[in-house]
């Protein structure tokens, strides 16, 4: 590992075990990583400020790659951030609307919040897990925000399929779209995922993606994996 200078983890049933807790031991790994020139990146589908509020004790050590490479934040300062435009995520509210209940719930993840519809509210306890900050709407297909992603929960844990059938024959040629785990499709702007979100970092921080190491488990994982030298796949990977 003498070449490499940043790590990048997944963060669910990769560094989380299953009850969705860090190693023991995780801020000393940080720390020695650190004191030998590596750089520890968190790459995830959840947005930075639920992020922040996981690793507030270590938040300055770390790199946050958020919201499936939509931004990256470093030490408080946003490096990179890629919006969706109103226009688009109104196309995406209307699009999702239209299905019911079971094929998936809307979730516009804005900067500051997520943003759901009052009527599904009944899985908050599911939401908060990733979203810390919620707004709920009764009036969803009006909200105005400034957003990176949108997300649609599966409440039956059937993301693969409803992407398979719906949503990834209906976006995936405008925007970038792919399962997380095993109930949330997340849609980005087209071209971005982790894996651009590692080729940013490659830019940003000054390295090439061969001095970069990734661990990962599912399907929003891929593009980080292969872009760089050495990658471990937790799991069952796609």
């Amino acid at each position: 590992m003498t070449d490499i200078k940043l790590i990048a983890i997944d963060m669910d049933h990769t560094l989380l075990n299953d009850n969705g807790q860090l190693p023991e031991n995780f801020t000393d790994q940080v720390h020695a990583l650190k004191e030998k020139g590596i750089q520890v990146a968190i790459a995830s589908g959840r947005p930075l400020y639920t992020l922040a509020d996981m690793f507030s004790h270590i938040e300055d050590d770390l790199i946050f790659v958020s919201d499936n490479g939509a931004a990256i934040t470093k030490q408080g300062e946003q490096l990179f951030n890629s919006i969706i435009q109103p226009d688009d995520y109104r196309k995406l509210m209307a699009f999702t609307l239209d299905q019911n209940e079971a094929t998936g719930i809307p979730i516009l993840c804005a900067l500051d919040a997520a943003y759901i519809p009052k009527a599904h509210d009944q899985y908050d306890q599911v939401y908060r897990t990733f979203y810390t900050n919620i707004h709920y709407s009764d009036d969803f297909a009006s909200v105005d925000a400034v957003a990176n992603k949108f997300t649609v929960y599966t409440p039956n844990n059937d993301a693969v399929d409803q992407y398979a059938d719906i949503y990834g024959p209906a976006l995936s040629k405008q925007f970038s779209a792919t399962t997380s785990g095993k109930e949330w499709i997340d849609i980005m702007n087209k071209n971005i995922d982790k894996g651009q979100g590692m080729y940013q970092l490659s830019n940003l921080l000054n390295i090439t993606t061969d001095q970069m190491m990734a661990f990962g488990d599912n399907y929003n994982d891929i593009e980080m994996l292969a872009a760089v030298k050495i990658f471990i796949c937790h799991g069952k990977c796609p």
